[in-house]
């Protein structure tokens, strides 16, 4: 079930309605009912695996609680890590290797055609795979209590608003909250309302209209050329902000209405002054994730220059994985290698860049400095946009190729500054990035909340009207649903 459909229209309030009307210890059967509905309307069959990793993480928990050491912990770990990452690599990563082992066994005229497995993606899977897999870890390493309660696990791991996209959310923060007692809670439900209204106006306006001029370019790169590949690659990076972030506001919104708090997804990535900083406000639960069981779970005890190289390898590792963990396709392991090669030279050239800040005087212009290293950043994020998407690794040379050809330039730009499509994205974009400055530095919304009544429901009524006037209603999947 999307969110951007007549279905959930009525799902979500029929639930929240019901969540209300039912006494405070029966909820989380509610929850987890309706759970299990909107997760099984996409194919019935999901929620088999969806249980599988369930059970798998519930009794692997509980399983090591008993344990006295870690070393008798370790086997019920293993097994919860093997359950949980061999679906994910059956369901997302089979076919990618399978083509490699076929490739390479016809390269070296290997008898027999080896099978490739294209098995298709069960939505959400790594995203649940994440949350089960960061919970027995947690007890593992003695951070978290096993949950005892089979249902309020069952709902931790299955929490419809966030299920199928996240945010990846920790179990210390969401599943006491299964626990608490909500009462309905005004201003919470008014806030939550909001973030819906927002965050459906960022995919089905925004997101919706930048794909109409982002697909053709990366379905047919051979007629595109110059100018035009130069100006869809941040296009594509705004329209995946827009999607996603639209998704994650629809989840946090959705949640919101019942009285729970999910984490936050997006921080303004796009004010980032360093490809560091950006991931630091983009997919934040993914990449907190992968630094807290990943990245300081290498190797990197080391001394001297070592250590500083073994980080950065490190860092490469990490940025690799979360290139991978996007999509079983070149593309994304070379848009995370990318990033994680950005962020290993900005560390190694860290010295020289403020020695050189110094000399032209970069260093007493603070607000200079700042504006150029946020251009900068968003360049360099820009341009790793080759990589970012499903479309063929041939796909993604012909375009780095036609990047270059900048022949009647002048003619073809002129000829996109008269598509109305265009100049509507563009206008939409600055209203976007304007609007959310004005939420997190302006702090907007407590001086919006204190005008009457009648402004602020005028304020809900015109964005209603634009999402109702300019909105896409084809339902479109959201981008990383694919993930």
């Amino acid at each position: 079930m999307l969110f951007n459909s007549i279905g959930y229209l009525f799902f979500l309030p029929l639930s929240v309605a019901a969540y209300y009307a039912l006494p405070p210890k029966w909820r989380w059967v509610l929850l987890l009912a309706a759970s299990y509905l909107f997760y099984g309307m996409w194919k019935a069959e999901y929620l088999l695996l969806l249980m599988i990793s369930t059970a798998a993480s519930y009794f692997a928990a509980i399983g090591m609680e008993k344990q006295p050491t870690k070393a008798r912990k370790k086997p019920y770990l293993w097994t919860a890590l093997l359950v949980n990452l061999g679906m994910l690599f059956v369901f997302k990563y089979l076919g990618f290797f399978s083509e490699i082992i076929a490739g390479v066994a016809e390269l070296t005229g290997a008898s027999g055609k080896l099978p490739v497995w294209n098995i298709l993606l069960p939505v959400g899977i790594s995203f649940y795979t994440f949350q089960t897999l960061g919970y027995v870890i947690d007890v593992y390493r003695g951070v978290a209590k096993a949950e005892r309660h089979a249902g309020i696990y069952a709902l931790y791991v299955s929490f419809f608003p966030q299920l199928v996209a996240g945010p990846i959310e920790r179990a210390r923060n969401l599943m006491p909250q299964f626990r608490e007692k909500h009462d309905f809670n005004p201003a919470m439900f008014t806030s939550g309302l909001r973030l819906i209204l927002w965050g459906m106006f960022k995919k089905m306006v925004i997101a919706d209209r930048l794909a109409m001029l982002v697909q053709p370019v990366f379905s047919q790169p051979d007629y595109f050329h110059g100018i035009q590949i130069a100006i869809t690659l941040p296009l594509l990076i705004i329209q995946v902000y827009a999607d996603f972030s639209g998704y994650t506001d629809i989840a946090i919104g959705s949640a919101r209405l019942m009285g729970f708090r999910l984490s936050r997804n997006f921080d303004r990535p796009f004010s980032a002054r360093s490809i560091a900083e950006f991931w630091s406000r983009w997919h934040i639960t993914l990449t907190t994730w992968l630094r807290d069981y990943v990245y300081f779970s290498l190797p990197g005890k080391y001394r001297g220059k070592t250590a500083a190289w073994r980080l950065n390898l490190n860092l490469i590792i990490t940025f690799t994985l979360v290139g991978f963990w996007h999509g079983a396709h070149w593309n994304f392991l070379f848009f995370g290698l990318l990033h994680g090669l950005f962020m290993t030279f900005a560390n190694i050239s860290k010295p020289a860049m403020e020695r050189f800040n110094r000399l032209s005087g970069l260093a007493s212009a603070p607000r200079l400095n700042h504006a150029i290293n946020v251009m900068a950043t968003f360049m360099l994020v820009s341009a790793t946009g080759f990589f970012f998407g499903q479309h063929s690794f041939q796909s993604t040379l012909t375009l780095i190729r036609n990047i270059a050809d900048f022949h009647d330039s002048g003619i073809k730009l002129m000829m996109m500054l008269q598509n109305n499509d265009f100049i509507i994205g563009v206008l939409l974009i600055v209203f976007m990035l304007w609007f959310e400055y004005l939420v997190k530095v302006r702090n907007f919304s407590r001086a919006f909340m204190n005008k009457p009544l009648i402004v602020r429901y005028s304020a809900y009524l015109t964005m209603l009207f634009f999402l109702l006037i300019f909105g896409i209603f084809s339902q479109q999947e959201f981008f990383y649903f694919q993930f």
